[in-house]
This record gives structure tokens, C-alpha cells and sequence, in this order.
């Protein structure tokens, strides 16, 4: 199965900073696919920029660049709009469901380090932890 990688799994994939970043890339490496879309690119180059990773664009943007090289990448086009999402009740689940709404358009699993995320009634049977 295919996943599209959420933003805080590319994050452990490419940050050795990170509390997960062995187990992440010996997952991403044993993947025969995996996929990322424009909101998970600029969502890592945001918080790869920001106080917690410290990075400057031009070794956030090459780390980036790194994970998307790997043969088993591919890249989605997002169609998705509001109206497909379903009905939230908080603003900060608004970007999550957009991720899950995506993956499940492109028949992938989306893979996520977010524990709440995956036991959201919405995001149930898409939303995975693959570590």
C-alpha cells in the first residue's frame, strides 16, 4: 500500500533531530511508494524554517529534495476542495482532513506520526502511524 507522507513524517525523515527519525527512514526506505503533494511540501519547509528545526531555506528546501529523489516518490496534483472535506469541529483539523481527503482520492493510506489524527472518526481507515 502506498502512503502520502503527512508533514511531521517527512519532518522525522529528514531531521536526525528528531525523536523518530531512524525508525522513520527505515520505514520510508522499505516502501516500494510514497507520495507527497504541495501542502506537505511547503507544511515541511514552514516548520523545518521554524525555532524547533532552525533550518534555512536553502537546507530545508535540499533536505526536502533528498526525500522527493528516491525512486518509490511520487508526487500528487490536489484537486481537493472545501467542499469535499467533512463536517470539522475545529479549525485545526481543517489541513488533517484535507490530507486524509487527498490521500483516500488517490487510493493511498496517509501515513502520519499523529496519534489523535488516526482516531479521528473522519480520518478512521485512512489515517495511519506506519512506525
Amino acid at each position: 500500500m502506498s502512503h502520502l507522507l503527512d508533514v511531521n513524517l517527512l519532518l522525522a525523515c529528514a531531521w536526525s533531530e528528531h525523536a523518530d527519525h531512524a525508525r522513520a527512514n527505515r520505514w520510508l526506505n522499505s516502501t516500494t511508494a510514497f507520495a507527497t503533494a504541495p501542502i506537505t511540501q511547503m507544511g515541511f519547509l514552514r516548520v523545518s524554517m521554524s525555532p524547533a528545526y532552525s533550518a534555512s531555506f536553502d537546507d530545508a528546501k535540499t533536505a526536502l529534495s533528498a526525500i522527493l529523489k528516491l525512486q518509490t516518490h511520487r508526487f500528487l496534483t490536489d484537486a481537493t476542495q472545501a467542499d469535499s472535506l467533512p463536517a470539522l469541529s475545529a479549525s485545526a483539523d481543517v489541513t488533517d482532513a484535507h490530507l486524509v481527503q487527498l490521500a483516500a482520492s488517490h487510493g493511498l493510506k496517509l501515513a502520519t506520526l499523529d496519534g489523535n489524527l488516526v482516531k479521528r472518526p473522519w480520518a478512521v481507515g485512512v489515517a495511519e502511524n506506519p512506525l
